[in-house]
């Protein structure tokens, strides 16, 4: 997913704050007692108890309007969502049941803008502003995450004061890190919590009994079977959380980047990386000399069994391949004996939106129980849930407990245990920029 320049940044997928990543159980608290899908009672804090404006978590009230008057006034309208357009389940678990669904319930009309990159709806909402068009926007919602987000936010062109008001924010804890912060920034009512995710490796287990779990290991393997394994080249967000990963591996954990851009320590430590990378290189796929330039492409190197292994943010993607026919049965997937990197993604709204209302209920819906379960299903987009499970009811929990859980998916209780968290938005930029001339052109 290339994007122009530092200063409106792209990535579609999640990158979110350090702290806390370890304790979202995701969905281990399955079992949990018994609960309504209502907030549990909790001392008031800025968080937990009162979203913006004073208003009740959850309470329905935004913008002066109450929940049933913004239901009233999104009736027949439509939402345009502009999102990633190059996942096929999320495509798909839009187009079979969101886009139905939102309008035989609230008869709106969902509008999906397929796009190659967050930046382009990035770039329009900034060109609107610098053209003086502050209503009647194009652009009503957008799948985004932390280096667009902070674009938007410096630039003022969000629309605030909603994402905790939404009648469903009140079954998310809004305490957790992962949630409150992406990529660092204070979320501040701005942007709603709407998928998890979690790095895994995919590899088909008739070819590789026993999964390289370390980069000493990896690099070891390709010694021994050259030309079975790539990554996609930086900026793709799938590539460049590979090298991420590699980073904390090699120069000792993510710890020591503190959480802003510490020049002199990524100067002293990141050329650890960068020979790392290139010492494997003559043994990837091509002997190093091309790289895909997108999780897609090497998606299909790994389904034609050109490569032995893909990876992805989504830790249901073997099962999706495998349900899809497009990846053998005995796919299978791993992390790092280190951990894996975990972050979430966000809907956010553009201040000049001609059409809040319907964006809001579409988030409303996307944030519900029965939306998250089908989002979660491994033959739609197998992302992990937001919502706190300790706030849903026994039907809810008992609905995501059944979805069907194949070998080739790894439990998200252990994934949970071994999660790393992101480096901070300066970081990532650099880094990719690094890698193009530190890997790439070397």
């Amino acid at each position: 997913m290339p994007r122009p320049h530092a200063a409106v940044l792209s990535r579609r997928h999640v990158l979110a704050g350090a702290a806390g990543v370890a304790a979202t159980a995701l969905l281990a608290a399955c079992g949990g007692s018994a609960a309504t899908d209502t907030p549990k009672p909790a001392a008031a804090t800025a968080n937990s108890s009162v979203a913006s404006g004073g208003a009740a978590l959850g309470s329905g009230t935004i913008g002066g309007m109450a929940w049933d008057q913004i239901v009233a006034k999104a009736k027949g309208g439509t939402a345009n969502w502009f999102l990633y357009g190059g996942s096929q389940t999320t495509n798909d678990y839009l187009d079979k049941y969101v886009i139905p669904t939102m309008k035989q319930q609230y008869d709106v009309t969902v509008k999906r803008t397929p796009i190659t990159d967050t930046v382009e709806a990035v770039n329009k909402v900034l060109a609107e502003k610098q053209a003086g068009k502050t209503a009647d926007g194009s652009v009503d919602l957008i799948w985004i995450n932390g280096e667009n987000f902070r674009t938007m936010a410096e630039a003022s062109i969000l629309y605030a004061g909603w994402a905790r008001n939404l009648p469903n924010a009140k079954l998310i804890n809004w305490e957790e890190p992962i949630i409150n912060s992406d990529f660092g920034i204070p979320v501040n009512d701005r942007e709603a919590p709407w998928a998890r995710a979690q790095f895994v490796f995919i590899y088909d287990s008739a070819k590789v009994p026993t999964p390289p779990k370390s980069f000493k290991a990896l690099e070891e393997y390709l010694k021994a079977n050259p030309g079975t394994f790539t990554y996609p080249a930086p900026p793709d967000f799938t590539g460049s959380v590979l090298v991420r990963h590699a980073l904390y591996e090699t120069t000792g954990g993510w710890q020591q980047y503190g959480s802003s851009f510490n020049e002199q320590v990524y100067t002293a430590k990141a050329p650890a990386a960068w020979d790392y990378l290139n010492r494997i290189k003559p043994n990837l796929w091509q002997k190093g000399t091309t790289y895909p330039d997108a999780a897609a492409k090497l998606d299909q190197l790994f389904a034609d069994g050109e490569v032995n292994f893909t990876m992805n943010y989504s830790p249901t993607a073997g099962s999706v391949g495998i349900a899809k026919g497009q990846f053998p049965k005995t796919t299978r997937t791993f992390y790092l004996d280190a951990g894996t990197i975990a972050n979430t993604s966000y809907l956010t709204i553009p201040f000049n939106a001609k059409n809040k209302e319907a964006a809001l209920v579409l988030a409303n819906f996307l944030e519900s129980p029965e939306a998250q379960v089908e989002k979660a299903k491994q033959t739609r987009s197998g992302d992990s849930t937001v919502l706190d499970f300790g706030k849903l009811s026994d039907a809810s929990r008992a609905a995501f407990k059944d979805i069907p859980l194949d070998p080739a998916t790894i439990p998200s209780a252990e994934l949970a245990a071994h999660a790393l968290p992101e480096l901070p938005a300066a970081y990532v930029d650099r880094i990719e920029k690094d890698w193009q001339a530190n890997v790439l052109k070397k």
